[in-house]
């Protein structure tokens, strides 16, 4: 029987794509439940990279309303808030 919580990993962003698209690679290693992108209101390609996660929210502008809605269609166990330019050390 596996015990493991399942983890939802929501991105809060705002105009990341120099560095989403790296973010979004580096945390399938981990294999997370899901990758939400909550974005808000992204001008440049944000949004596009952004199709690499398992799902794509488009709210307003502000970070905790961003992360509350991410929390908001999160199904994992456990939710776990990153900004696009953080990354998780191996074996995180």
């Amino acid at each position: 029987m596996n015990d493991a919580m399942s983890v939802s990993i929501i991105l809060p962003t705002l105009n990341e794509e120099s560095c989403l698209g790296e973010a979004l690679c580096l945390l399938r290693v981990h294999r997370p439940h899901e990758i939400i992108v909550a974005d808000g209101g992204s001008t440049d390609a944000t949004c596009a990279i952004a199709v690499a996660a398992d799902r794509l929210l488009q709210g307003v502008r502000g970070r905790a309303a961003q992360m509350n809605l991410g929390a908001a269609h999160a199904t994992g166990d456990v939710l776990l808030f990153l900004h696009a330019d953080c990354r998780l050390e191996p074996g995180a």
